[in-house]
């Protein structure tokens, strides 16, 4: 079971992955549709667009443990639920592909900051006592 302190740190790890992974998202969008114009355009394209379906696990994540650092009768079951989460969503498949998987697999390969912040993150779900 990991520590509060160590869900902390994967959970911080996870946010700056979820960010470069949703810069890497945002660029292959504009290619293929052209620029977002706005902050509030993006966070509907996040919200709202299939294009980006595939990271809203990540952010969904990243929220639930929030909420659990909040809440008074948080468990340490819960923290374990989150931290299996965190290494299932961070294994990418074995091909690029339209997957979730696949896309992850695309942008490790592909993108040097996500590939440095999925590092960091694995590095930090390794460190479970």
């Amino acid at each position: 079971m990991p520590t509060p302190t160590q869900l902390r740190t994967v959970r911080d790890h996870l946010l700056t992955l979820h960010k470069a992974l949703l810069d890497a998202e945002r660029a292959r969008y504009e290619k293929a549709y052209g620029p977002v114009r706005s902050p509030g355009e993006m966070l509907q394209l996040v919200l709202g667009n299939e294009h980006f379906a595939w990271l809203r696990p990540f952010s969904g994540l990243i929220v639930r443990i929030d909420e659990w650092f909040a809440a008074d009768d948080a468990s340490a079951a819960e923290a374990d639920a989150f931290w299996k989460e965190a290494i299932a969503l961070t294994t990418p498949a074995a091909e690029a592909d339209e997957s979730p998987g696949g896309r992850y697999r695309l942008f490790l390969d592909e993108v040097p900051a996500v590939a440095t912040q999925h590092a960091a993150t694995r590095a930090a779900l390794g460190r479970q006592l």
